[in-house]
């Protein structure tokens, strides 16, 4: 993804991901209520993401249908490290710090990220022994 998406762009995104192929009004429609906009934004941002080339159109019974041209994992990887450079000078430890000395991790969300690191020392063991 050569240019960079608004915020209400990856909320148009994420609903392609789940739920492509959609039309605008479809998109709208599920769209999380917190983007409060009108069924001709969806349809402005559409067609800007569609020059970004981020969303691929099909035309189906004189309706424009839309579908994600970008992978989500992809995706997420890159903006991930764009926001760790931008921000934290592309290292995550300091992210990881101030989320939890700041209070912003749920206990839940503590234990989640305990659990993947227990995962990852435990797979990087596994692969130490079977060397």
């Amino acid at each position: 993804m050569s240019t960079k998406l608004s915020t209400l762009e990856w909320a148009i995104m994420e609903v392609l991901w789940a739920k492509a192929p959609l039309s605008a009004s479809e998109v709208y429609e599920i769209l999380p209520n917190k983007h409060e906009c009108h069924v001709k934004t969806v349809r402005s941002l559409l067609d800007r993401m569609l020059k970004k080339e981020a969303v691929h159109r099909e035309k189906k019974h004189g309706v424009w249908i839309f579908h994600p041209a970008l992978e989500k994992e992809a995706s997420l990887l890159k903006e991930s490290q764009s926001f760790l450079q931008r921000f934290f000078s592309a290292q995550p430890v300091p992210l990881i710090a101030h989320l939890v000395e700041n209070d912003v991790l749920s206990d839940q969300e503590l234990e989640q990220l305990r659990q993947l690191i227990d995962n990852r020392s435990s797979g990087v063991e596994e692969e130490a022994s079977n060397e």
